[in-house]
């Protein structure tokens, strides 16, 4: 039983009232439980690290599947997570479609990487009643007290910059904040989260049409697309190579080259898209020489669109992950090819091609 489980893993929790402790369907404790536990631990100095676990499109779930579906999936979690963290740690429900893990006297970097990798290893092996549910997963931020803050509130506000981060590099992945790393990201500001898939294609029309500068325009559309979904590297690929490339901050990969043109018309579908969550699932389709050259290059995950309009090929835009697996997101798909098929268009009624554009040196953008 969840509930006994929980109880018997610190000594904090036998001199507590429970009777209003537990979260009434997942039935591990609930936030506020995990604030006054927090507390406690901080007030006497004990160790400990917080992750914010976030199941991946749960809307999904409950639009598709109903949400009686929703609370069977959530239930299941939670007893996943409190059987996987065992008596490393304690396990509650902060709301909706999110989890808190609180593991006490743990906050080395390598232990607390054990756990939030043993989660996100098998997590993909959960099974739910209904045999039509898909299978989930969790993106996690995790923040270390007293090694990132002392203070409370700024706690949480870590472990949610490393839950953003862990999203924006394409969900079913932790975090562990590292002040080095990501001291001056930025959560997204109530603006952002609120970008409707409406609002962010009218933008991207908009940045393609508002200037006469083609080139400017072309750099500030791809500018937004690397910074808004924090890409590792960003290109437009051409016969003759990389043109307005990016390079993120954060890259752990910086050296990019180009690709064997030749090998995307082999990639992409009918739509002029290809996409792999995990390179080796396009290993049918590819050469040995691309696929070697993408290894080179710590290449993990990927997106290829083409650029075109009517009969004319202007290049592909070219996305690289290099050190997570990132599942691509349908909206974030539509965005990118938006952007392709936008692009072709203001290059043939401009009668211009990629090549004959102002598109500048290699950029490095968004912050550390």
């Amino acid at each position: 039983m969840i509930r006994k489980s929980l109880i018997d893993k610190f000594p904090y929790f036998a001199t507590q009232d429970l009777s209003h402790a537990f979260d009434p369907l997942t039935e591990v404790f609930t936030r506020d439980t995990i604030k006054g536990y927090i507390q406690y631990l901080m007030k006497n100095s004990i160790p400990f690290s917080l992750f914010i676990a976030d199941v991946d499109n749960f809307k999904y779930v409950n639009d598709g599947y109903g949400h009686k579906a929703g609370d069977s999936v959530l239930t299941s979690i939670a007893q996943f997570l409190s059987d996987t963290v065992g008596k490393r740690g304690v396990v509650g429900r902060y709301g909706g479609d999110e989890f808190l893990i609180v593991c006490e006297g743990t906050n080395d970097y390598n232990d607390v990487w054990k756990i939030g990798h043993e989660i996100n290893m098998t997590i993909g092996n959960l099974r739910f009643a209904n045999d039509a549910l898909p299978s989930v997963t969790l993106s996690m931020g995790v923040a270390r007290y007293p090694i990132d803050t002392t203070d409370y509130e700024e706690l949480w506000n870590l472990a949610d910059k490393a839950l953003y981060r862990g999203k924006m590099k394409g969900r079913n992945c932790f975090i562990i904040y590292l002040e080095s790393k990501h001291k001056n990201l930025d959560l997204k500001a109530k603006r952002d989260m609120a970008f409707s898939p409406m609002y962010l294609h009218a933008r991207i029309f908009n940045t393609l049409t508002e200037t006469s500068n083609l080139a400017m325009a072309i750099k500030n559309q791809l500018l937004f697309l690397v910074t808004y979904h924090m890409y590792d590297h960003l290109c437009i690929e051409t016969p003759s190579g990389m043109k307005f490339q990016m390079v993120h901050m954060l890259s752990k990969y910086k050296n990019f080259k180009s690709l064997d043109y030749k090998e995307f018309a082999n990639i992409v579908d009918n739509s002029g898209l290809a996409y792999a969550n995990k390179i080796n699932s396009y290993s049918s389709s590819m050469s040995e020489e691309f696929i070697n050259d993408l290894k080179e290059q710590s290449v993990v995950s990927a997106v290829y669109c083409r650029i075109g309009a009517f009969d004319k090929e202007y290049g592909y835009i070219r996305i690289d992950m290099t050190d997570t697996v990132r599942i691509w997101q349908t909206d974030e798909l539509n965005l990118i090819i938006s952007t392709a098929r936008v692009i072709g268009l203001m290059l043939y009624y401009n009668h211009k091609t990629i090549e004959e554009l102002d598109y500048g040196t290699v950029e490095t953008v968004g912050k550390e």
